[in-house]
């Protein structure tokens, strides 16, 4: 919900409470103008603006947290705590609540409303032209047959930012035809039995990797990849690029397309 008192003045400092809304601040503002961005945007493997976000104040989505700034504005996404949400509105705080961006579509709709409560309408457009630019029509069939292995061997479906992702670089996501077609978690078996050409991981930054990406490295997709004769490649994408929509979406796709060849 936006209230009606953003829509009389241009907010001049503006916090967030979801990853990728602070992703949408960092496209559209510089850090002098934003207050608060989630602590998670810190994080290497999810931001794409980790660096900058070294540098603001973080916050944990606590709504003590944000009165002790003081912003004219919280951004956040549906899909955060409506409890929060009413409270900042009870306490005066203006709240802009913006839909998940599952599909670049979803992304520009969510920046050009953004863009015009701040004040920012040009550069959002300047994103969304450059993005254009470097994405491209997606690629005619034949697709190639792509299998997405994330952490715990979760797949995404056709209703997801990876499958747009996929479809525009050339490459056709197995998960309806693997009994997935909202997206889910997928046994390391039917993957070798899938017989996809290409095995899209998440690259993550890790010294410690976590027991959900100990599936990514099990001896049989080892085994797999150390083929000569094998049929399937393997692609490495960092999770940095596709975590949330953005004008940074290219880049993954650009890796993409690489991959076919």
């Amino acid at each position: 919900m936006l209230l009606s008192a953003v829509a009389t003045a241009t907010p001049a400092r503006i916090a967030s409470l979801n990853l990728c809304t602070d992703s949408l601040l960092f496209e559209l503002l510089d850090d002098r103008r934003i207050a608060s961005v989630t602590a998670l945007s810190r994080d290497a493997n999810l931001s794409y603006f980790h660096a900058r976000a070294a540098h603001l104040s973080v916050n944990h989505g606590a709504v003590e947290e944000i009165l002790a700034l003081s912003p004219e504005l919280v951004v956040t996404s549906d899909n955060t705590t409506a409890l929060a949400n009413h409270l900042l509105t009870r306490l005066g705080i203006a709240v802009l609540s913006l839909p998940a961006a599952n599909r670049v579509a979803d992304y520009r709709a969510n920046l050009r409303r953004l863009a015009a409560v701040l004040g920012v309408q040009t550069r959002a457009e300047q994103l969304l032209a450059q993005l254009d630019s470097a994405m491209g029509a997606p690629s005619p069939q034949p697709r190639l047959r792509t299998v997405v292995y994330q952490p715990n061997g979760y797949t995404p479906g056709p209703d997801s930012l990876m499958h747009e992702m996929l479809e525009h670089a050339g490459l056709g996501n197995l998960a309806s035809e693997l009994g997935l077609p909202k997206g889910g978690y997928l046994s390391l078996e039917a993957l070798l039995l899938s017989n996809p050409a290409l095995i899209v991981f998440s690259a993550r930054q890790a010294t410690r990797p976590s027991l959900a990406e100990t599936q990514l490295d099990q001896p049989a997709l080892r085994h797999l990849f150390s083929r000569r004769a094998s049929p399937t490649r393997r692609v490495a994408i960092a999770e940095n690029l596709w975590t949330c929509a953005g004008s940074f979406n290219h880049e993954a796709i650009t890796q993409l397309r690489e991959a076919r060849f």
